[in-house]
C-alpha cells in the first residue's frame, strides 16, 4: 500500500529542503514512504477490518523476547502505511526485540475517525496477549516505538491507564507498557496545534473529531501531555532541522513532563530533519541509537 498524496509530499519535501542550506540533503517524505517493504515472520489480524493487522518479526534464538510495538506516522492520515517503519522494526529485531509493526485505520478512512484510530492501536497492542500464546513473547518487557503522529500514539499507549473511567477511550485492563521511544513524536496535541506547523495542517483537530485540541474536552484523554505523569520512562528524539515536529515541541513537552514528575528525556540530533531518524543507514539514526540502545537495554533487564 502506497498512500502519499502529491500535494503533501511536495509540501514536506519543500519544507525539508528549504531549511537545508547545505548538504546533507534530507530524506523527503516521498522517499521515506516509498521504501520497499521488508520480510516479516507473520502478519496477523487483530480485528475484522483489513487494516487491523500487525507484522511480527522475531529475533534469532529461543526467546521469550521483549517486544517493541512499532507505530507509524503520517499525520494520522492514510498518506502513509506501516511499510516505512520496516527498517526500524528490522533494526530493533536485530537488537533482540520482537517487533509488532502495527497497521490501523486512519482518521480519513472508514472506521478510523474518533475514536476509531485510538481503539485500533489500543486493540492491536492488547492483542499481544493473544500472540504470546503462539510466539515466544515476553510481555513483562514491552516498549512502544513511534514516529511523528505514531510517536503521539506510542506515548498515548503508555498512558492509557490514566484515562478517566468515564472517558470514551477508557479501557479497564490495558496491556502495561514499560518504556516509550518517541521519534519526532507529537507529544502535546494542544501545544502542537498552537505551533501552527504546516506539515500536518488541521489534523490534530480532525483527530479529535473536528474541535481544536485547545478547546476540546477530548484532549484530556487523547493527549500524552494531558495524561502526565505516568510511571513509564520516555525518551524523545528530534532532528535539529525537523520541519514537521520542530525540536521546540519536544523540548517543551519534556520540560512539562519533568515538572510533573515524569521520567522523560529529549535529545536533539544534529544534521537531521524528520525522516533521517527512522532510516537506520543514516548518520542521524546512528547518533540517535547512541541514546536509544542503552534506554532499551535498561528496559529489557
Amino acid at each position: 500500500m502506497r498512500r502519499l498524496t502529491a500535494a503533501l509530499a511536495g509540501l514536506w519535501a519543500w519544507a525539508g529542503l528549504a531549511q537545508a542550506q547545505e548538504p546533507p540533503r534530507y530524506i523527503t517524505a516521498g522517499e521515506a514512504i516509498a521504501w520497499a517493504p521488508r520480510p516479516y515472520d507473520a502478519r496477523v489480524s487483530y480485528g475484522a477490518d483489513p487494516l487491523q493487522y500487525g507484522e511480527l518479526r522475531l529475533p534469532a534464538g529461543q526467546g521469550p523476547f521483549p517486544v517493541a510495538v512499532v507505530v507509524h506516522g503520517g499525520c494520522w492520515l492514510s498518506i502513509a502505511d506501516n511499510d516505512y517503519m520496516d527498517p526500524v522494526a528490522e533494526r530493533l529485531t536485530q537488537a533482540g526485540w520482537a517487533t509488532w509493526n502495527l497497521e490501523f485505520r486512519r482518521i480519513d478512512e472508514p472506521g478510523g475517525a474518533w475514536p476509531g484510530i485510538f481503539r485500533d492501536v489500543a486493540g492491536g497492542t492488547d492483542f499481544l496477549r493473544s500472540l504470546a500464546g503462539d510466539y515466544p513473547l515476553d510481555l513483562d518487557h514491552v516498549v512502544t516505538v513511534g514516529h511523528s503522529s505514531g510517536g503521539h500514539l506510542a506515548l498515548w499507549l503508555s498512558a492509557r491507564g490514566r484515562i478517566a473511567a468515564d472517558a470514551e477511550l477508557y479501557d479497564e485492563d490495558p496491556l502495561p507498557i514499560h518504556g516509550v521511544v518517541s521519534l519526532a513524536g507529537i507529544a502535546d496535541l494542544a501545544h502542537y496545534h498552537e505551533m501552527r506547523v504546516p506539515a500536518c495542517g488541521d489534523t490534530p483537530s480532525r483527530l479529535l473529531g473536528g474541535v481544536a485540541p485547545t478547546d476540546s474536552p477530548r484532549t484530556a484523554q487523547a493527549s500524552p501531555a494531558a495524561l502526565l505523569p505516568t510511571d513509564v520512562p520516555q525518551i524523545l528524539i528530534t532532528g535539529d532541522d525537523d520541519y514537521a515536529v520542530p525540536p521546540a515541541h519536544g523540548e517543551a513537552y519534556a520540560a512539562l513532563a519533568v515538572r510533573r514528575g515524569q521520567e522523560a528525556v529529549h535529545h536533539v540530533i544534529p544534521n537531521s530533519s524528520h525522516f533521517e531518524i527512522v532510516a537506520p543507514e543514516s548518520k542521524p539514526w546512528q547518533d540517535a541509537w547512541v541514546f536509544v540502545e542503552p534506554f532499551l537495554n535498561r528496559i529489557r533487564r
